[in-house]
């Protein structure tokens, strides 16, 4: 297979690890929380580190969803400068977030780790959609 070729199978298998890490982040984020507040705190500090946190993954799923659809549409399947980013943020992310179940990672690193490895991905797939659907669109 072509190296070409062989960047649709890894993005996939990287998105698809990213989603499930978050997701699986999502059903247990209570140490995340814990973690992330000090050892005496209130029950509304535990509500909003939780929505802190809830908006992090939040907002990762919704941009993963984003990828999830340009690449499935064939927007971006075989455009090899948005498959090589975002096989490299998704692979990235992936990893760190094992990191972070591992090892229970505080609510405030899942924002930088939303900013670095989501969406810089997501706002490309978005340019990428709006020129490639405008160009169909105009007959180009």
């Amino acid at each position: 297979m072509p190296p070409r070729g062989s960047l649709v199978p890894a993005r996939f298998l990287a998105l698809t690890a990213h989603l499930v890490l978050l997701l699986q982040l999502g059903w247990g984020r209570d140490p995340h929380v814990r973690a992330s507040l000090p050892l005496e705190f209130s029950a509304e500090e535990y509500a909003h580190a939780e929505r802190l946190l809830g908006g992090a993954l939040g907002g990762a799923l919704g941009l993963l969803g984003v990828e999830f659809v340009g690449f499935f549409a064939g927007v971006s399947m075989f455009h090899p400068g948005q498959s090589l980013l975002s096989l490299g943020a998704h692979a990235g992310a992936a990893l760190a977030l094992t990191l972070a179940l591992l090892e229970g990672w505080d609510g405030g690193s899942f924002w930088l780790l939303f900013g670095l490895c989501s969406v810089p991905p997501a706002v490309t797939e978005v340019l990428l959609m709006v020129t490639v659907l405008g160009c169909r669109r105009r007959g180009l």
